[in-house]
This record gives structure tokens, C-alpha cells and sequence, in this order.
């Protein structure tokens, strides 16, 4: 059932700054956190929070550290630009009217948190993430109904971390997570074959337990030398809709420059989430494209593969490939109805008879 009217859209405080959509009626079945990409920013999930709003879910949306912004005017407009917005053009065209100075203002906010993201660490971004999920499953009358956690690229790293630290909890623990593209591996396809090479070499070292200590080493190396790598490139493979790589290169909060120092940060991560993927509870639905140019897909199947059997008859642990996609986003692109229209029944528990 689709709830008629608009969403309604607050920005929250606690457990910190936030993100809330919830039906026009004022009442949900289940809450939903959503987790946003890096360099996005939670306008980013918007049109997912909105298409949820209307199946009766209460969405949380936090800016991850390093992302976002803080409330400020800009902020606001750019958020509602993309939950108003019926499809990526008409987003782009409700930002693009937005007046000079709010742009210019957006444009500043990221070039801030840009600079933040080089001293922002991963764990950082997993405790809030894990903080907002212990807050929706203690918070009031919406404590009583099913939590649900999406993650998408580095969200869906962050938010799959994040679940396993509390995912014994009883009280706490999500009903289920989705992870959408999730980083769990580098990238596939590095142009610099030198770049490729390094990149191999500390997601390799970061696997192996007596030589992590090294690829700290490196990871510092790179902090201490201040570069930047260009994600401009992220444009063309987003989404196969030309209206979306439009929005993801005009957008002004998006950064599309990503401190190496801390991409880095992201391997040791990737490299221990199979180990991890063994003794999760929570039913997990993983999609991602055949082929992904940002984040390697070989990553979700061996994650897939180390899930154990899960305890959960009606939400059984899924892995879904649409091989004949070859972009990141698969939620903004062509296929974005068949998967969320899949991920709805799976998270209701439908899928499991």
C-alpha cells in the first residue's frame, strides 16, 4: 500500500544532527535508517527515504563525519531539493534555482568538511552509525516496530560494522540490513597502474594480522603527505541515467575530492569483513551490480558466501547481482523499481515462503 501526501521532513539533534522523514499520516510500521556513499551528504538518500515515507516507514538520515553539513540554510534547501524533487531533473532544477548565495554557501560547507575528512577516521563513522541505530530502537512508541538499516558504498561498509557490534543485542539489533554496492573491496578498475598496484598491496597487508602494523605505516604516509585523489570520475558511473550523473556532478554539497589518507583508512575494514560476515545474526540482503568501476563487486559475493544460515525463516540471507548493470548506484539507475520493490517484500519478510 502507497500512503498519499506529502512527506513530512525535520532536522533532529538527537543522539546527534539528523535527518527525519516520516509519512504524511504522522505514523509508520517500521523504521529505516539510511546511511549515504562518501563524498555524499544525506540529500543524497532522500528520494529512497521519500519512496519509503510513502510504504509507511519512518526514515533516519544522518551526514556521515566528514559529510554533510550542520543545519545551515544550504544545507536545508539542497536536503529538500532532493526530497521534493520527483526525479533527478527535477532536483537539478529546483537546485539550480536556488539563490547565488546559497550556492556559494553549499560550495563553502564542502570544501570544509573536505578538509575535515583528513583527520575523520572510519571508526568514527561506524560509532555514529551505530549510535543512531541504538537510537531508533529505544526511541519511543517507534521502539515497538521493525528496524531496519540500509547502507549504500562506504554507508553499507560503515552500517554492516556498525550492525555487528550490536547485533546480539536483543533489544537493540535491526530486524535487517541492506547494503547496496557496499565497499567491500577497492575498486576494479584503476586507470594508474601504480596507484592499482599500492592500493593492492595495502588492502593485502591489512588482510594479514602481523603485517597491519605496515600498512598503518602506509596509511600515515599518505595522511602526512596530503593528497588528494579526483572523484570527478565517479560522474559517468553512477548511475546509467544521464539526469543522475548530471545531479552527482552539480550538486554542491558533494565532494569530489576524496583525501587518499583516508580512503586508506577504508581497507583495513574491507579486509576483515569476511571474518566478520561469519558470525552475524541479522538477516542481510546484499545487491550490487555485475560490474561496479568504484567499488569492486567481488567484495559483496565473498561477504555473501561467509554469512552464516539465517535465523530469521522470513528474511533469508540474499544476494542479488544484476549482471547486466555496470554502474555504482544501482537505486538511481534504470533498475531502482525491481530492486526496491524487492528489497520491500524482503524487509516485510515476504520473500522467505
Amino acid at each position: 500500500m502507497t500512503l498519499s501526501g506529502e512527506p513530512l521532513l525535520e532536522f533532529r539533534s538527537s543522539p546527534f544532527q539528523h535527518w527525519r522523514v516520516t509519512p504524511a499520516q504522522g505514523v509508520g510500521h517500521g523504521e529505516l535508517i539510511l546511511v549515504h556513499g562518501l563524498g555524499e551528504h544525506a540529500g543524497r538518500m532522500m528520494p529512497l527515504a521519500r519512496r519509503f515515507a510513502a510504504m509507511g516507514y519512518r526514515c533516519r538520515v544522518p551526514d556521515l563525519p566528514g559529510h554533510g553539513a550542520n543545519g545551515e540554510d544550504s544545507h536545508h534547501a539542497v536536503v529538500k531539493a532532493y526530497l521534493k524533487g520527483r526525479d533527478a531533473s527535477e532536483v537539478n532544477d529546483l537546485i539550480q534555482e536556488l539563490p547565488p548565495s546559497l550556492i556559494t554557501e553549499a560550495q563553502q560547507i564542502a570544501a570544509n568538511k573536505h578538509q575535515q575528512l583528513f583527520s575523520t577516521t572510519f571508526e568514527q563513522i561506524i560509532e555514529q552509525v551505530e549510535k543512531l541505530t541504538l537510537w531508533s530502537a529505544i526511541d519511543g512508541t517507534q521502539s515497538r516496530v521493525p528496524h531496519h538499516v540500509w547502507g549504500h558504498s562506504l554507508g553499507g561498509l560503515a552500517a554492516f560494522h556498525a550492525v555487528s557490534r550490536i547485533d546480539r543485542d536483543q533489544c537493540c539489533a535491526p530486524t535487517s540490513l541492506v547494503l547496496g554496492s557496499a565497499a567491500f573491496s577497492p575498486p576494479a578498475a584503476v586507470d594508474d597502474v601504480l596507484k592499482k598496484i599500492i592500493i593492492g598491496q595495502a588492502y593485502l597487508l591489512s588482510s594479514i594480522s602481523f603485517l597491519r602494523p605496515i600498512a598503518a605505516l602506509q596509511r600515515l604516509f599518505l595522511q602526512l603527505l596530503k593528497i588528494d585523489g579526483d572523484g570527478r570520475f565517479a560522474n559517468e558511473h553512477v548511475s546509467d541515467l544521464p539526469a543522475e550523473r548530471l545531479l552527482h556532478s552539480t550538486d554542491p554539497l558533494q565532494n569530489h575530492q576524496i583525501p587518499l589518507c583516508f580512503a586508506g583508512r577504508l581497507l583495513p575494514w574491507m579486509a576483515r569483513a569476511r571474518k566478520v560476515a561469519r558470525t552475524l545474526r541479522t538477516p542481510v540482503l546484499i545487491f550490487a551490480p555485475g560490474f561496479d568501476p568504484i567499488v569492486n563487486t567481488t567484495g559483496s559475493r565473498t561477504v555473501a558466501a561467509s554469512l552464516p544460515i539465517s535465523i530469521d525463516d522470513r528474511r533469508p540471507q540474499r544476494l542479488d547481482i544484476h549482471e547486466s548493470m555496470k554502474v555504482h548506484d544501482l537505486v538511481r539507475s534504470s533498475c531502482a523499481e525491481a530492486i526496491i520493490s524487492r528489497v520491500h517484500s524482503w524487509m516485510k519478510g515476504d520473500l522467505g515462503h
